[in-house]
């Protein structure tokens, strides 16, 4: 009996290769998290620039130059997106991958 528990105690001992994996998982999880806040954070940048542009253009021209202006080009407008700044499509197991969920060892 103390065999089987000394052996149950001392497999479930967190050994720093356990607790490094543990830690692995944990910061990769912290990575994505700070991925993500920069991505939104760029995303914000974007967006009151655009927003700034335009407040400028209407103190500078007037909102009926503008909007005119606005009406005219809808169509052939493209939204500038900051350069090197590029959307990939989701990947299914991106979450999996980050966190290593799934992994044998």
């Amino acid at each position: 009996m103390w065999r089987l528990l000394a052996s149950l105690i001392g497999h479930q001992a967190p050994t720093p290769e356990k607790q490094a994996e543990r830690e692995v998982k944990d910061l990769r999880m912290d990575l994505f998290q700070a991925e993500q806040q920069v991505m939104h954070a760029q995303i914000r940048v974007d967006y009151y620039r655009a927003r700034l542009a335009f407040i400028e253009d209407v103190a500078r021209n007037g909102i009926e130059q503008v909007s005119d202006q606005r009406k005219g080009c809808r169509e052939e407008r493209e939204y500038a997106v900051r350069p090197g700044f590029k959307l990939q499509p989701a990947q299914s197991n991106s979450f999996e991958r980050i966190v290593g969920v799934g992994q044998n060892g």
